[in-house]
This record gives C-alpha cells, sequence and structure tokens, in this order.
C-alpha cells in the first residue's frame, strides 16, 4: 500500500500501456516488481498530454499506435495487480480517455481489477469532491497534485481530498527535465506538510541517484519515470529493470 509519512523513501516508477506493446508492458512490470517498485502507475496513453515532457509524449504516441486505451490498461491491471500483489498499481490518465470511457463505470472495474490509486493530472479538485465517496466506498485514493505555484488555500483543498498520498511537482514545466532541490524546494516541502499528514510523492526531474539522495527525509516517494522509459526504449526493459534494482538497492542502504 501507500508508505506513512516518514517513512524511507520509495521509488514509483512506470508503464505507458502499449509501450513498446502489451505484451512487453507485461515483462517490464515483472521487472519493476522484481527489482523492489513498491508502486508503479500504468499510464493510459493519450495523445495530449500536457504534463509530460518528450519522452513520454513519444511513448504515448507508440502506446496509442500498439493498441493502448483505458481498456487496455483495465485488461492489464488485473493480470499484474493479481501476479504482483506486493506492489502498489496507481491509474494514471488525463481525463479526456477516463470521461468518455464513463467515470462510474472506469472506477468501478478499476478497483475490481485491484488498483489502488489514481493520478489525473488536468482534473481539479472542485470535480474531484463530488466524487469522493464512491472512491472511498471502492478503495481508490485520489492523488491529487500541488505545484510551486498553488497558493496555501488551494493546498489546504486539495490536502483534504487527496488519499493516499499528495504528488508534489517539484517545479514548473513537464516531466523529464532537470530539477534543483536546493533550500527553496525544502520550504516547497514544509509548506505542504503544513496542510497534510500524508506522504509526499515527488516528481517531474527525478532522473539520478544524486536526486534520489537529495529526496531522502524530505519525501516518502520519488517518481522515477521519464528515465526508466528511456532506459526501456534505448536498452530494453531487461536492462531497465536491472538499473532500478541497481538504484533501489544504493538508496536501500542509504536508509539502513
Amino acid at each position: 500500500m501507500f508508505p506513512a509519512q516518514y517513512e524511507d523513501l520509495q521509488i514509483m516508477s512506470h508503464a505507458v500501456i502499449g509501450f513498446p506493446s502489451l505484451e512487453e508492458n507485461e515483462k517490464a512490470i515483472a521487472g519493476l516488481a522484481e527489482a523492489g517498485v513498491k508502486l508503479i502507475e500504468l499510464q493510459v496513453p493519450f495523445s495530449d498530454p500536457v504534463a509530460d515532457g518528450h519522452t513520454l509524449v513519444n511513448a504515448c504516441y507508440e502506446a496509442l499506435k500498439h493498441g493502448g486505451s483505458v481498456q487496455a490498461t483495465l485488461d492489464l491491471a488485473t493480470t499484474v495487480c493479481a501476479r504482483h500483489p506486493e506492489v502498489t498499481f496507481i491509474l494514471m490518465s488525463y481525463l479526456n480517455p477516463l470521461f468518455r470511457y464513463g467515470l462510474q463505470e472506469l472506477f468501478e472495474k478499476a478497483a475490481a481489477a485491484g488498483i489502488k490509486g489514481m493520478i489525473v493530472p488536468d482534473w481539479p479538485v472542485e470535480e474531484i469532491e463530488p466524487w469522493l465517496p464512491t472512491l472511498d466506498a471502492l478503495g481508490l485514493s485520489p492523488i491529487l497534485m500541488v505545484t510551486p505555484n498553488t497558493s496555501a488555500e488551494r493546498v489546504e483543498k486539495i490536502a483534504k481530498a487527496s488519499r493516499g498520498m499528495i504528488y508534489v511537482v517539484s517545479r514548473m514545466g513537464v516531466t523529464g527535465h532537470e530539477t534543483q532541490w536546493g533550500e527553496k524546494f525544502q520550504h516547497y516541502i514544509a509548506e505542504i506538510r503544513k496542510h497534510t499528514d500524508l506522504p509526499l510523492a515527488v516528481g517531474f526531474g527525478v532522473r539520478t541517484v544524486k536526486d534520489l539522495n537529495a529526496l531522502t527525509g524530505k519525501a516518502e516517494v520519488a517518481a522515477f519515470c521519464s528515465q526508466y522509459i528511456e532506459w526501456q526504449r534505448d536498452e530494453g526493459s531487461e536492462v531497465a529493470a536491472n538499473k532500478m534494482k541497481s538504484i533501489i538497492r544504493e538508496i536501500d542502504s542509504l536508509q539502513v
């Protein structure tokens, strides 16, 4: 499940459903689970992923050509959630594909498949709030995002609607670019902590062991996604999983 506040840093990684193929998704997820990844996002590919950088944009484009869809994501989730009970699987999607599928049906099928959380970057908190009783009843945790320009008042509102954890966007911009982890970032994290006792997942620009070291003791989850997808694209899922295993071992050794 989700970590508790102030637990050791965990790594969250990623699968774009249909990239490089639906068949390869199963193998890649098995590799991530074996590497020790405890949280995995299952991304529904979309033609206009506005929060993502070129790596995930291109992966979504390829995934759509290879059969990636909401239904394909739910089908895969049913398989991998049963096969890897030690992993918390999170549905990640932009709102449009989910809305077209039908939200009530989607939530019911996602919960039945074993999905534990949802990240929908373009779904505002005001539109999520009416669905909270349904999501709570199904055991689906809406993981909402805060950004550096989110007001304190809005952070409070987002914190109240969030379940499981809060996704902290480390900086302005899109996924996959370098991020600085200095005093300004630490102040940003401290301000969010004032509004919640949920664990914090930090994403956007987490690409190296140095980045993970910087987040140790400051966040509970690091979203290591674009770099993993690049390894998968360039070197294959097996090599990518082995690199993830090495990183996790290194980070775990520092937290003993």
